[in-house]
């Protein structure tokens, strides 16, 4: 029975996942969706609780969809990719489905060997050290406009991962068609456009997708983030994961009196970006250090299965069904924003 991966947040799912799942399909068996629980890699919360999104894939066509450690789905691309890929791995999956907007494995795999060359590495560095972002300083330093899409660089530290893991897995990707992020899309929106344009919910989601959406959840983690960072010293912030070069100083000093809008904007600079900034601003909520992250690392990633289709039931036989500290408290978190408890059992769903 051959097993294809999908790594997602599907927040929210779309067309433009239902048809990637599909594809999926048709190469293999079974599919397997490695996804983000209720915390995503933009560092905020996701916008439907992870069991409402996790029925949302299998309805969707999914078979079986285990939960990315919230160590890793709030993490950089390269750790996020590097979760995912040993999960994967763990699982027997034999092939890795995802979008790029490059559309082409040969293509990704050149750049990496691109990337990987000693003299690229050092003008990547220098880039890096004039306070540029890495994404933007790897494109800067090998002049490959593959790397300014954001799908792209997810792409190539998906197949790092599987080179550096030593996973046997064959990767298949997806082109991403149309402008995901048009005001006014023709073929596919992206999540970011779902969550902010209700109008476009009808055409590009679906209704058992839409009514679990929960449009403020942002909003009440926005309310309260300042207050965590208040109480943080200077030595504590240095401690966390994503924070390097005096980014602690800036968050300490930074002014939480007037919302989680302009401590953001106080704090941020042309190295330091939004993303990372909210990425880090999580990590200290929920006390994720670099020293939690490499401990993780250094382990199996847990495999905490979020639902299953009843019809494959069968590919939980080899499953250790466990979660983490880290993924405990963020889902303590996220029950007090949204007020929703978790479901007491697995579930297992009709299609």
């Amino acid at each position: 029975m051959k097993l294809a991966a999908i790594i997602c947040e599907f927040n929210p799912l779309h067309t433009g996942h239902k048809i990637l799942i599909d594809y999926a399909k048709s190469i293999a068996d079974n599919v397997v969706c490695i996804m983000s629980g209720n915390f995503t890699q933009r560092g905020l919360p996701a916008c439907a609780d992870k069991y409402s999104r996790a029925k949302h894939a299998i309805y969707a066509g999914a078979d079986l969809v285990v939960e990315l450690p919230t160590v890793f789905a709030t993490a950089s691309a390269e750790n996020f990719a590097y979760g995912a890929i040993a999960i994967a791995h763990k699982l027997g999956a034999d092939c890795l489905v995802f979008g790029s907007e490059c559309g082409d494995i040969e293509q990704l795999q050149q750049c990496i060997d691109t990337i990987d060359n000693a003299d690229t590495n050092n003008r990547i560095q220098q880039e890096v050290q004039k306070g540029v972002s890495y994404p933007k300083a790897v494109a800067l330093a090998t002049g490959l406009e593959l790397l300014s899409h954001p799908n792209n660089v997810l792409a190539i530290e998906y197949l790092k991962a599987i080179r550096n893991i030593h996973a046997d897995i064959t990767p298949f990707t997806l082109k991403r068609e149309d402008n995901y992020n048009d005001e006014e899309p023709q073929l596919y929106a992206s999540s970011k456009a779902l969550r902010t344009n209700k109008h476009l919910r009808d055409k590009f989601t679906f209704d058992y997708v839409t009514k679990d959406i929960d449009d403020n959840i942002i909003d009440r983690f926005c309310r309260i983030a300042p207050t965590f960072l208040a109480v943080a010293t200077s030595e504590q912030l240095e401690k966390i994961e994503g924070v390097t070069e005096g980014l602690h100083n800036r968050i300490y000093n930074a002014d939480k009196t007037k919302g989680y809008e302009h401590m953001i904007e106080e704090i941020k600079t042309k190295r330091y970006t939004r993303l990372k900034i909210q990425r880090v601003i999580l990590n200290q909520i929920l006390g994720i250090t670099k020293e939690v992250v490499t401990n993780v690392k250094e382990k199996q990633p847990t495999t905490k299965v979020l639902a299953v289709k009843s019809s494959a039931v069968t590919l939980l036989q080899n499953i250790q069904n466990e979660t983490d500290e880290i993924t405990l408290r963020a889902d303590r978190l996220y029950a007090t924003l949204s007020g929703k408890t978790a479901p007491t059992k697995l579930v297992k769903i009709d299609v």
